[in-house]
């Protein structure tokens, strides 16, 4: 008789941490290329104040 009654299984815990570690690692990705994004649009638009003020 085993004594494994109350112990998850291990399988399922790695594969549910590493989807989450996936889930985590896609929305820091998609919140970094966000922010490249807007910094990029902030300085074009910057860009243009100051080529059209000339």
């Amino acid at each position: 008789m085993s004594h494994r009654t109350h112990r998850p299984n291990r399988k399922r815990q790695r594969a549910h941490r590493r989807f989450v570690e996936g889930l985590g690692r896609a929305a820091f990705y998609a919140g970094s290329t966000t922010l490249a994004g807007g910094l990029v649009r902030a300085l074009l638009h910057l860009l243009h104040l100051s080529a059209s003020s000339c």
